[in-house]
């Protein structure tokens, strides 16, 4: 049921509406009658007496994205039969509505793969234009179904109806419903009645059930009353209520064209705000266009005084400069919870008005990030980089600085910090050796790396030659502290320097001046969000580094929608790559490698999300509220500022860090995991070339062999270094599922959403970086339901498979196992409650046993580190005790006992007391289950191993 108390101000606003309004939507009414008046069914050419009978409808059957009525006319060209009677279907109200729509909706897409000319990408006979065919044919009885507007007026109108943007049948139902409730109090407004009444005439529909007029209630509550009573809560809140400067429109028009009052900094901060739409805190404002928060905040003080100065206008009196002097200019409210910043401020509507009244077209809307120009030093033999190493760096291209590199003078950020945080892509530098100038580059990695010869806070970059020095002799002109002979390592030349290092450097070591420098590569780098429609290509498709084209018309010829940002894409620009319906989210980043050349522009792909970003935590932020992509979303490439891609690498790196680039590599051997493991080395090498053959194993063995332990040292050994940033450990149980590893929906408030899995997610991760290697281990694999867990993955987890797509079941979308992911599962052979792995997985798996390693070097070195009698003693024991396990039936080799029930103690803890404890609680309760039924065999052992410590 609907509220109609919340219903009657609603009509009470449409009555007053209607008057002004009537002309621009009476052609509803007219559609009906000119339908009515020229349907014929059986009429000779069925296409053209459609498109006769519909010629009325307008916007209600086309719109700048949907052409259900272009599609029946093309339809009824290569099908006139059918179509015919997909109508007559549709029309017949002896048969249940819904399977009506969803049969129309079959045949369409039937004649649409049938026929489909390569342009009949979608057939448009969604439930909206369907409502509109059954309204058209019986006003007294249907509405034009839309999914926004029956939304509104469920919310509005407290009704428990809520449709679902997926065009169901049940949606439009339940909106019918819905509509029937306000035509019935609509019918009962006298008043609303005889409105409607004097207003329709001869060329309109007479509209007996006011079922047209219902609709129309129903648009005006959307677009208008809600947007109304939207603009009167947003009013509530902004202050000052009780103060005006009484600046008028004429006065802010003078004093914007006084460059005394409006700086060249304070005009960019009125374009910004009013290019915002008028109003925008600080941080919204830095995001967009780029600048500190503190540039709008001074600034805007700053500007407020001279207006003050000049006008001699009031001033409030309040301690806060921004409650004092800010409402001069704006008025502001407090921020809500979702928006950065304390305030949120408004242009002054005489301020806003005389901004349209000045040319602001020279005034910079954007930030410009344009390259700058570095000063590099390897120094002399003496600053620690030998003559060696710079022969070394100067074959790879890279120049080495160290992150300790003091500050020069007062400077608070060092020239280490300078050249690991401060220095960007594409800016550039001049190398020497001490007073030597060696060469002019351009950075071309995006941050700076550790390197690997010095290591210990050595720092790298990698560049691209410009041109080499003309001559190599040692500097001696003016000193700065950007030239070779100032005792300097990494410090920017400064702006206003660029002439004087023209003259300097440029010119006589390069031939070169500035301009030459900047040419063509002057522009500041750019920022794209690119959308793939993932039912045409997705992201997923394309391997990391590799090129991809796209065009720049579409298939028809057509240029793409806002064509001049294809024109305007750099080569090094970054692109946030997001797939649209049904993913709806960020899934990668890439970089543009060619501009268009005239056909199409070139990226290649840098990065994939192992945690893609949603649209809908996007959307939710008020900073990104002005992107092009949600301003305007029809199209495929849009721009983003610096600030919005900032704010969106935020987002993403919170899901998807990356590991710092000063992280300690600690290098680790075969030997070292021979010293840990307890394995023979040649154990160990049929072990890694089982992994590295087959690229999936499973270590099996009884508990106590170190399973889990050996498969992650081994990940360290074959990577050749301890980085657990690429390795996965995992537990399957009996409730593990596809939805855990893989991707499934899970619980989101009142909702449903897909949510990817851990094996997913890590898959992204290791293809991100082909070079390396992964590993992804599985505790206890043969608790799980293998198939259930693996589900399609099942062939792709094949060393001949790697790199080849599959389409995942829940999101539709392809999807490969990468060619450097390793998998290790680690299964318990002494359980008996375990079933054994099915063949189809087995097969795609090599076993490898894991034997106890009481005979191993490396256990035999610990063993003796004890010079302990007992532990000797025990240990012969336990070595007599998996003889004997081995060569017994019902247990075999997969039932001794692990060495690791005897590990991980100091000479200090390999106590008497302790070792009564693992005999105790490990070994002879597991004996018992081994020898339940055997009860001599259990009793002997429970002697023979207590006995060992009788003399204790």
């Amino acid at each position: 049921m609907i509220d109609i108390v919340k219903l009657r101000p609603i009509l009470a606003g449409y009555k007053a509406y209607f008057p002004s309004h009537w002309e621009d939507e009476k052609y509803k009414w007219e559609a009906i009658k000119h339908f009515q008046d020229h349907w014929n069914i059986d009429a000779d050419n069925f296409g053209e007496m459609f498109k006769t009978a519909t010629d009325k409808t307008f916007n209600l059957l086309a719109s700048g994205y949907a052409y259900p009525r272009g599609m029946i006319i093309n339809f009824a060209k290569a099908d006139d039969s059918t179509v015919r009677q997909m109508f007559r279907d549709l029309f017949d109200e002896s048969r249940d509505l819904a399977a009506r729509v969803d049969a129309f909706q079959a045949a369409s897409e039937t004649i649409r793969a049938k026929y489909d000319d390569g342009t009949w990408r979608n057939h448009y006979q969604n439930t909206n234009a369907i409502s509109t065919y059954l309204w058209l044919m019986y006003p007294d009885k249907y509405y034009i179904y839309k999914y926004e507007l029956f939304r509104d007026a469920a919310t509005e109108l407290n009704s428990e109806y809520r449709p679902k943007r997926n065009g169901s049948i049940d949606s439009l139902l339940g909106g019918f419903n819905l509509y029937d409730e306000i035509n019935k109090v609509i019918c009962e407004d006298e008043e609303l009645v005889a409105m409607l009444r004097e207003a329709i005439d001869d060329t309109c529909y007479s509209d007996p059930k006011l079922k047209t007029a219902t609709i129309d209630v129903g648009f005006y509550l959307s677009r208008f009353f809600l947007e109304e009573k939207k603009a009167a809560q947003e009013e509530e809140g902004w202050f000052p209520k009780n103060y005006n400067p009484d600046i008028t429109v004429a006065e802010w028009v003078e004093m914007l064209n006084d460059t005394s009052v409006f700086t060249l900094n304070a005009l960019q901060i009125m374009k910004r705000m009013k290019d915002y739409g008028g109003q925008a805190t600080c941080t919204q404002l830095a995001i967009k266009y780029g600048e500190s928060k503190n540039f709008y905040n001074s600034g805007s003080t700053a500007l407020a005084r001279r207006v003050a100065e000049k006008t001699g206008c009031e001033v409030m009196t309040k301690d806060n400069d921004n409650a004092k002097w800010w409402p001069i200019l704006y008025m502001g409210k407090d921020a809500s919870a979702s928006e950065s910043g304390s305030y949120i401020w408004r242009l002054r509507s005489e301020l806003a008005k005389a901004l349209d009244m000045v040319d602001l077209s020279e005034v910079p809307l954007y930030v410009d990030a344009a390259p700058a120009i570095w000063k590099i030093s390897h120094g002399t033999e003496s600053t620690g980089i030998s003559d060696v190493n710079k022969n070394i760096f100067m074959e790879r291209n890279v120049v080495v600085v160290h992150s300790a590199t003091k500050a020069k003078a007062t400077s608070k950020v060092s020239q280490g910090q300078a050249f690991t945080e401060t220095i960007k892509k594409g800016d550039y530098f001049y190398l020497c050796y001490g007073s030597s100038i060696r060469l002019l580059g351009q950075f071309t990695s995006e941050k700076a790396v550790e390197n690997p010869e010095m290591m210990d806070g050595w720092y790298e970059r990698e560049y691209r030659v410009i041109a080499r020095a003309s001559n190599s002799a040692n500097y001696d002109g003016t000193k700065k502290w950007w030239t070779p002979n100032d005792n300097s390592t990494c410090i920017k030349v400064d702006e206003s320097d660029h002439a004087l290092f023209e003259e300097l450097i440029l010119q006589p070591y390069f031939n070169m001046s500035v301009e030459d420098l900047f040419s063509g590569a002057n522009e500041p780098r750019r920022y794209w969000w690119l959308t793939a429609n993932p039912k045409i290509w997705s992201f997923a498709d394309i391997k990391i580094g590799e090129e991809q084209s796209y065009t720049l018309y579409n298939e028809n010829g057509n240029k793409r929608r806002v064509f001049q940002n294809f024109l305007d894409a750099k080569v090094g620009d970054i692109v946030i790559g997001y797939e649209a319906n049904p993913v709806k989210k960020i899934v990668a980043i890439a970089e543009i490698t060619q501009a268009n050349d005239g056909n199409n522009i070139y990226f290649a792909k840098t990065e994939g999300l192992s945690v893609p970003i949603e649209y809908s935590v996007l959307k939710g932020y008020p900073e990104l509220e002005k992107m092009e992509f949600f301003v305007q979303p029809n199209g495929s490439l849009f721009k983003l500022t610096k600030g919005e891609f900032d704010f969106i690498m935020d987002i993403i790196r919170e899901e998807n860090p990356v590991k710092p680039a000063t992280a300690t590599v600690t290098k680790y051997t075969k030997a070292e995991f021979l010293s840990k493991v307890f394995m023979t080395e040649e154990r160990y090498d049929v072990l890694e070339a089982l992994l590295r053959n087959k690229m999936n194993v499973i270590l099996q063995g009884a508990p106590g062999v170190g399973k889990t332990f050996a498969a992650k040292k081994l990940a360290y050994a074959m990577m050749g270094e301890v980085d657990d940033s690429r390795i996965e450990l995992v537990q399957f149980h009996q409730n593990y599922s596809y939805e855990d590893f893989i991707m499934g929906y899970r619980p989101d408030g009142a909702d449903f959403k897909l949510t990817d899995g851990v094996f997913y997610r890590f898959c992204q991760t290791a293809a991100n970086h082909p070079d390396k290697e992964y590993f992804f281990i599985i505790d206890e694999i043969n608790r799980g339901n293998m198939s259930k867990i693996f589900g399609e993955l099942m062939m792709l987890i094949e060393k001949d498979y790697r790199g080849t797509k599959a389409t995942l079941a829940y999101s539709g979308m392809p999807f490969s196992v990468p060619e450097n992911l390793y998998i290790i599962g680690m299964m318990n052979t002494a359980d008996r409650s375990l079933a054994m792995i099915d063949y189809a997985l087995r097969r795609r798996f090599s076993f490898f046993e894991m034997e106890p390693g009481f005979n191993s070097e490396g256990f035999r070195n610990y063993q003796n580190g004890f010079a302990n009698e007992t532990f000797n003693a025990l240990i012969d024991q336990i070595k007599v005790l998996n003889k004997e396990i081995a060569e017994d039936s019902s247990l075999g080799r997969g039932f001794r006992i692990g060495h690791s029930y005897f590990c991980g103690r100091e000479e200090a803890g390999c106590t008497t007391d302790w070792m009564r404890s693992v005999v105790e609680f490990d070994i002879l309760p597991m004996l018992s289950e081994y020898w339940f039924d055997e009860p001599a065999n259990l009793q002997r052992w429970e002697k023979n191993l207590r006995g060992v410590f009788d003399d204790e």
